[in-house]
């Protein structure tokens, strides 16, 4: 395990290190080059969430949301793990009606929505919580979509042998550029068939998604133009892929758009870099998630994609201060990884 992640995160306990998070990127162009990494590229892990826009181009490629009357940002509810606030529940019920089914048919199961978590806000009594408030909930519904369009039934499309789920298998596989026998199969938190490859392979979907809204696209592809849809959803509505009081939103607030983010489950987070074209893909090798803002954060800068304002917007989540029980500072998260450049 040595030689495939690098020592990236320390967490202090005052001036002590405590623990270390070692971690694994990838920073690569839309021509599937490396341009940085932090131990091993070619580690292979679970995509995760971070494949949600890959999930949906097959239905973007198929009219959604016109086909459905439905907007932007039903498009990136669809790409989303969203926090389970209102807009969120509301507009995922939006895309439900625009295509004939109900609240029964999702299959992503049901847990106390992310807001709650991420805010420290107190579960209102008696409350009880369906699928619709599940973070996958835009994922499930934007495939019943896609069955709808193409007249599949709406029972089983979370099988792996699924015709929806070979499709979309088929169709990520294609704009990762690898043998759809070579992704490994898992099955995700929410029950959709979910695939690890190497980072540098997630990396480079996230470089065409990039690439596809930059200043220099490559449009001799079959589905650039639904990359295109799917970046710019993500760009222009970041509140629905993810939700207050979390790191992608941030992110893309302190950067006006300039990155957009997706992160995955067991610490994966994936980054589209518009101006350059390029895709990060990054992961923390014991998936805890809070090394994932500080090793970001760090990438970025070492790769002088942030301009001071940013760093300054993003410094309680670069180096986030650690508190006990009492409120009382005990340390902090600080990003120790040095990324290797390949030119």
């Amino acid at each position: 395990m040595r030689e495939l992640f690098a020592p990236a995160a320390e967490v202090l306990r005052g001036n002590q290190v405590e623990s270390v998070h070692f971690a694994a990127a990838a920073v690569v162009d839309q021509d599937g080059q490396l341009i940085a990494y932090l131990g091993s590229a070619d580690l292979v892990t679970y995509s995760r969430s971070s494949l949600k826009p890959f999930q949906a181009l097959p239905t973007v490629m198929r009219g959604f949301p016109d086909r459905f009357g439905l907007a932007e940002h039903h498009l990136a509810l669809i790409c989303a793990s969203h926090s389970g606030e209102e807009r969120h529940v509301r507009a995922a019920r939006e895309i439900l009606a625009a295509i004939d089914a109900k609240e029964d048919h999702l299959q992503c199961g049901v847990h106390i929505p992310l807001f709650h978590r991420d805010n420290e806000d107190p579960i209102p009594a008696r409350k009880s919580f369906s699928p619709i408030f599940n973070n996958c909930s835009g994922k499930h519904s934007g495939m019943l979509a896609l069955s709808r369009i193409l007249g599949l039934p709406f029972e089983g499309y979370t099988d792996v042998q699924s015709p929806l789920q070979r499709l979309i298998r088929a169709q990520v596989a294609l704009t990762l550029g690898v043998e759809p026998g070579d992704m490994i199969h898992g099955i995700d938190g929410c029950s959709i068939p979910n695939y690890a490859v190497p980072l540098r392979v997630l990396a480079y979907g996230y470089a065409r998604l990039a690439a596809s809204v930059g200043p220099k696209p490559r449009t001799d592809d079959e589905c650039h133009d639904a990359c295109k849809r799917i970046a710019g959803a993500m760009r222009t509505h970041p509140e629905m892929v993810s939700g207050e009081g979390r790191f992608d939103l941030a992110l893309a607030q302190a950067t006006k758009g300039r990155v957009f983010s997706k992160a995955g489950g067991e610490a994966v987070e994936c980054l589209g870099i518009p101006e350059r074209g390029w895709g990060i893909a990054v992961k923390i090798a014991d998936g805890a998630a809070r090394a994932i803002a500080p090793v970001v954060v760090g990438v970025l800068r070492q790769l002088e994609l942030l301009n001071p304002d940013e760093c300054a917007a993003l410094v309680s989540l670069s180096e986030p201060v650690l508190r006990n029980h009492r409120g009382i500072e005990i340390g902090k998260i600080r990003m120790v990884g040095e990324l290797k450049k390949t030119r």
